[in-house]
């Protein structure tokens, strides 16, 4: 059995309505949840205007594997937020703006990012460490539901085969 955690994600970005139930099915097959009541994600769950956060426990490696590669396939920017597995790997914080890789970063159990020696030093400037710590504060624009124009939503093709 692979080491688990809990993970929480939060999803925005354009998207066509032709997408959303793909998005839906992708959470659920990571046994995401839109609360920690068990509440499932459904169509009511993605509004315009607004963002997704979904929530799921005992994920293998704390990753929403399905959603995330949802969200990179269709370039659907995400926030990924995981706890710990005592002995196996740490907390991070996933970052996907849409645009470029995932970026990782370590944080702790209280969701702070955390920067190493190493990592400062590799960095080399103040004013690079502070870009850093600023890339890591991202956080997903609201969903823009694209109605009828699917062609024009990033990645869309796909949903249609």
């Amino acid at each position: 059995m692979a080491d688990r955690a809990s993970a929480s994600i939060m999803i925005g970005g354009a998207i066509a309505r032709g997408c959303i139930p793909g998005l839906i099915a992708a959470i659920a097959a990571d046994g995401g949840r839109a609360d920690g009541e068990g509440e499932a994600v459904d169509d009511m769950s993605i509004r315009d205007g607004k963002t997704l956060e979904a929530f799921a426990y005992e994920l293998p490696g704390g990753i929403f594997q399905e959603a995330e590669s949802f969200c990179e396939q269709h370039r659907l920017p995400f926030v990924r937020s995981s706890a710990s597995c005592a002995g196996a790997f740490g907390p991070e914080r996933v970052i996907y703006t849409g645009e470029m890789p995932t970026v990782q970063f370590d944080t702790t159990e209280y969701d702070e990012v955390v920067l190493t020696r190493f990592g400062y030093r590799n960095l080399g400037s103040l004013e690079a460490v502070e870009d850093w710590f600023a890339s890591a504060e991202f956080s997903p624009p609201p969903f823009s539901i694209i109605e009828g124009g699917e062609a024009s939503a990033p990645g869309c093709e796909a949903c249609h085969g």
